[in-house]
């Protein structure tokens, strides 16, 4: 089999990635890039390594970074269920941001 591109490998880890965080198990993983790219163990190996790599930086996030991310996320969500008149889950989402942001709603 001919070496991947860097594209490929991105892809590859950005996918394993994705297994990672929906709970795969290395060997639900290996299965998975043996199946799907046709790749030995060693390299599976390789894209789980540098897919923790990327949880890892992930992780080290500052709260004040998580927390603008986390408010733009719900203001979208807000947005959405405004628009389709889906007040219950607005109403939710305004409420969230308000607990996230330390407002007192009462």
């Amino acid at each position: 089999m001919a070496k991947s591109t860097n594209a490929e490998m991105e892809h590859r880890v950005s996918t394993v990635y994705g297994l990672f965080i929906k709970s795969y198990s290395r060997f639900e993983i290996l299965q998975y890039a043996a199946e799907q790219w046709g790749v030995s163990e060693r390299t599976a190996d390789i894209y789980m390594q540098r897919a923790r790599l990327l949880i890892q930086k992930d992780s080290e996030i500052e709260r004040p970074e998580w927390l603008a991310a986390a408010i733009a996320r719900l203001v979208k969500y807000e947005q959405k269920a405004g628009r389709d008149e889906n007040l219950q889950v607005a109403i939710k989402a305004l409420e969230t941001q308000a607990k996230l942001l330390r407002f007192d709603m009462n």
